[in-house]
Protein backbone atom coordinates (compact mmCIF):
# COMPACT_ATOMS: atom_id res chain seq x y z
CA UNK A 1 0.00 0.00 0.00
CA UNK A 2 2.75 2.48 0.84
CA UNK A 3 4.55 1.64 -2.39
CA UNK A 4 0.99 2.53 -4.12
CA UNK A 5 0.69 5.62 -2.63
CA UNK A 6 4.41 7.41 -3.65
CA UNK A 7 3.68 6.02 -6.60
CA UNK A 8 0.36 7.61 -7.42
CA UNK A 9 2.27 10.94 -5.87
CA UNK A 10 4.99 10.66 -8.50
CA UNK A 11 2.14 10.18 -11.43
CA UNK A 12 -0.19 12.94 -9.81
CA UNK A 13 3.26 15.02 -9.86
CA UNK A 14 3.76 14.23 -13.66
CA UNK A 15 0.59 14.43 -14.88
CA UNK A 16 0.57 17.98 -13.32
CA UNK A 17 3.71 18.80 -14.77
CA UNK A 18 2.93 17.57 -18.55
CA UNK A 19 -0.70 19.51 -18.07
CA UNK A 20 1.53 22.54 -17.28
CA UNK A 21 4.01 22.09 -20.09
CA UNK A 22 1.71 21.38 -23.00
CA UNK A 23 -0.52 24.71 -21.86
CA UNK A 24 2.89 26.36 -22.22
CA UNK A 25 3.41 24.57 -25.81
CA UNK A 26 0.03 25.50 -27.19
CA UNK A 27 -0.26 29.02 -25.65
CA UNK A 28 3.31 30.09 -27.43
CA UNK A 29 2.22 28.17 -30.94
CA UNK A 30 -1.32 30.61 -31.02
CA UNK A 31 1.14 33.41 -30.29
CA UNK A 32 3.84 32.19 -33.36
CA UNK A 33 0.83 32.14 -35.89
CA UNK A 34 -0.80 35.46 -34.29
CA UNK A 35 1.85 37.24 -35.34
CA UNK A 36 3.00 35.71 -38.74
CA UNK A 37 -0.88 36.21 -39.01
CA UNK A 38 -1.07 39.81 -38.00
CA UNK A 39 1.80 40.84 -40.28
CA UNK A 40 0.71 38.87 -43.10
CA UNK A 41 -2.78 40.97 -42.87
CA UNK A 42 -0.80 44.39 -42.35
CA UNK A 43 1.22 43.86 -45.41
CA UNK A 44 -1.48 42.42 -47.51
CA UNK A 45 -4.26 45.28 -46.41
CA UNK A 46 -7.68 45.84 -46.62
CA UNK A 47 -8.52 49.59 -46.27
CA UNK A 48 -7.53 53.04 -47.56
CA UNK A 49 -4.93 54.36 -45.77
CA UNK A 50 -1.74 52.47 -43.47
CA UNK A 51 -3.72 53.56 -40.54
CA UNK A 52 -7.56 51.71 -41.95
CA UNK A 53 -5.30 48.48 -42.76
CA UNK A 54 -3.72 48.29 -39.63
CA UNK A 55 -6.91 49.00 -37.94
CA UNK A 56 -8.76 46.46 -39.47
CA UNK A 57 -5.56 43.64 -39.28
CA UNK A 58 -5.70 44.35 -35.39
CA UNK A 59 -8.88 43.60 -35.58
CA UNK A 60 -8.93 40.47 -37.44
CA UNK A 61 -5.98 39.41 -35.17
CA UNK A 62 -7.76 40.04 -31.58
CA UNK A 63 -11.01 38.42 -33.19
CA UNK A 64 -8.52 34.99 -34.15
CA UNK A 65 -6.80 35.04 -30.99
CA UNK A 66 -9.14 33.06 -28.96
CA UNK A 67 -8.83 31.42 -26.40
CA UNK A 68 -6.09 33.95 -25.77
CA UNK A 69 -7.24 37.18 -24.08
CA UNK A 70 -5.67 40.07 -26.25
CA UNK A 71 -8.81 42.58 -26.35
CA UNK A 72 -8.03 46.15 -26.16
CA UNK A 73 -8.72 46.02 -21.92
CA UNK A 74 -6.81 42.79 -21.75
CA UNK A 75 -4.30 42.76 -18.49
CA UNK A 76 -2.96 39.49 -20.08
CA UNK A 77 -1.36 40.25 -23.37
CA UNK A 78 -0.48 43.23 -25.56
CA UNK A 79 -0.62 43.53 -29.20
CA UNK A 80 1.40 45.36 -31.04
CA UNK A 81 1.35 46.25 -34.89
CA UNK A 82 4.04 48.88 -36.61
CA UNK A 83 4.48 49.74 -39.85
CA UNK A 84 8.29 50.75 -40.66
CA UNK A 85 9.36 52.79 -43.81
CA UNK A 86 12.18 52.40 -45.52
CA UNK A 87 13.50 55.99 -46.49
CA UNK A 88 16.87 55.80 -47.96
CA UNK A 89 17.43 51.93 -49.25
CA UNK A 90 19.57 51.22 -46.21
CA UNK A 91 19.31 48.90 -42.62
CA UNK A 92 19.73 52.22 -41.30
CA UNK A 93 16.80 54.01 -43.32
CA UNK A 94 13.77 52.28 -41.02
CA UNK A 95 11.44 54.89 -39.60
CA UNK A 96 8.01 53.83 -37.41
CA UNK A 97 5.50 55.21 -39.88
CA UNK A 98 2.49 53.83 -38.01
CA UNK A 99 1.99 52.06 -34.08
CA UNK A 100 -1.49 50.39 -33.30
CA UNK A 101 -1.84 48.39 -30.01
CA UNK A 102 -4.21 46.46 -27.87
CA UNK A 103 -4.23 45.08 -24.22
CA UNK A 104 -2.86 46.51 -21.11
CA UNK A 105 -0.05 44.35 -20.12
CA UNK A 106 3.06 46.13 -19.11
CA UNK A 107 4.94 45.70 -22.40
CA UNK A 108 6.57 48.00 -24.93
CA UNK A 109 7.97 47.16 -28.60
CA UNK A 110 11.38 45.97 -29.40
CA UNK A 111 11.35 47.51 -32.43
CA UNK A 112 10.74 51.21 -31.06
CA UNK A 113 8.04 53.60 -30.34
CA UNK A 114 6.39 56.65 -31.59
CA UNK A 115 5.62 57.66 -34.96
CA UNK A 116 9.13 59.00 -36.88
CA UNK A 117 11.21 57.21 -34.46
CA UNK A 118 13.70 54.63 -35.48
CA UNK A 119 12.71 51.04 -35.69
CA UNK A 120 14.83 48.61 -35.20
CA UNK A 121 14.62 45.77 -37.63
CA UNK A 122 17.32 42.88 -37.71
CA UNK A 123 19.77 43.40 -40.38
CA UNK A 124 18.26 40.78 -43.22
CA UNK A 125 15.20 42.53 -43.77
CA UNK A 126 15.45 44.50 -46.64
CA UNK A 127 13.13 46.80 -48.50
CA UNK A 128 13.66 49.31 -51.16
CA UNK A 129 13.01 52.84 -50.82
CA UNK A 130 9.90 54.12 -49.87
CA UNK A 131 8.64 50.63 -49.11
CA UNK A 132 7.12 49.73 -45.60
CA UNK A 133 7.45 46.05 -43.58
CA UNK A 134 4.95 45.74 -41.23
CA UNK A 135 6.03 44.18 -38.00
CA UNK A 136 3.47 42.18 -35.65
CA UNK A 137 4.41 41.75 -31.61
CA UNK A 138 2.67 39.78 -29.09
CA UNK A 139 3.31 39.77 -25.54
CA UNK A 140 1.19 37.31 -23.19
CA UNK A 141 1.80 36.01 -19.55
CA UNK A 142 1.05 32.49 -18.91
CA UNK A 143 -1.43 31.42 -16.74
CA UNK A 144 -0.08 27.99 -15.53
CA UNK A 145 -3.38 26.09 -14.72
CA UNK A 146 -1.60 23.45 -12.07
CA UNK A 147 0.93 25.62 -10.40
CA UNK A 148 3.52 22.96 -10.13
CA UNK A 149 5.61 25.43 -10.19
CA UNK A 150 4.42 27.03 -7.32
CA UNK A 151 4.35 23.23 -5.50
CA UNK A 152 8.13 22.63 -6.04
CA UNK A 153 9.54 26.38 -5.70
CA UNK A 154 10.35 26.50 -9.16
CA UNK A 155 11.10 29.98 -11.07
CA UNK A 156 9.25 29.98 -14.57
CA UNK A 157 9.23 32.41 -16.73
CA UNK A 158 5.38 33.37 -17.41
CA UNK A 159 5.77 35.92 -19.91
CA UNK A 160 5.75 34.95 -23.51
CA UNK A 161 7.15 37.15 -27.06
CA UNK A 162 6.68 36.48 -30.55
CA UNK A 163 7.37 39.09 -33.40
CA UNK A 164 7.09 38.65 -37.06
CA UNK A 165 8.21 41.19 -40.04
CA UNK A 166 6.36 40.82 -43.63
CA UNK A 167 7.51 43.00 -46.43
CA UNK A 168 4.66 45.29 -47.74
CA UNK A 169 4.38 48.46 -50.64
Amino acid sequence: MVELSLILLILVVLAYGLMDFCTAIYEKQVITNLTREGANLSARGSGGSTAQIMTNALAAIIQEATPLNLSTNSTSGRLILTSASNTNNAASGFYISQQLSSGTLAASSKIGTGVGNYAKLPSSIVAQSGHNVYIAEIYYKFNVPASLGKLIRVNVTNQFYDVAYFPGS
